[in-house]
């Protein structure tokens, strides 16, 4: 009876490391999920800003429909204090609160809410090019971490769960 409760235990640590090893491991790919569709969305914005005059607002409301399915997002978290905040205040809220994105991420992305919605449509495109250009960069370092660090925490998670259940006998 000892044992087979002995040997539940094991199991469980061993799952539970796995587990966590397998979060940690997924956190890269939520990170390149969330720079790809910002990058979809910066498209999207420059479409309407480029052909129609829809007030950021609107513009960022579509967008979380689109691209992220009303699920939470940044555009979705600037448009609720954006009456009360400005847009650029708001934008850099959003942006604080996305647990995906690193810090590189986040002071990237933070730099387009400088000037949006300050200059002209010219102004506006221009600068969704240059943070859309700086995306593909981050999409690149993110998927290069994904591929160097995904499997090793996946493995690390087993490892350690292996090392300490053979502690434990």
């Amino acid at each position: 009876m000892l044992g087979i409760l002995k040997l539940m235990l094991l199991m469980v640590i061993f799952g539970i490391c796995t587990s966590i090893g397998m979060l940690k491991a997924k956190t890269y790919d939520y990170r390149v999920i969330e720079l790809k569709k910002i990058k979809s969305a910066l498209q999207v914005l420059k479409s309407k800003i480029e052909f129609t005059y829809e007030p950021i607002k609107e513009i960022f409301q579509e967008i979380s429909k689109i691209v992220y399915d009303n699920q939470e997002n940044i555009f979705g978290e600037t448009v609720k204090t954006i009456e009360t905040n400005g847009v650029t205040q708001s934008w850099h809220k959003a942006i604080e609160k996305n647990i995906y994105l690193n810090q590189e991420d986040k002071s990237t992305i933070k730099m387009f809410g400088k000037l949006l919605g300050k200059t002209d449509k010219n102004g506006q495109i221009n600068e969704i090019n240059l943070t859309s250009h700086l995306v593909d960069g981050l999409i690149e370092k993110a998927e290069n971490e994904k591929n160097k660090n995904y499997k090793l925490f996946k493995t690390l998670g087993s490892v350690v769960g292996i090392g300490i259940c053979i502690i434990l006998i």
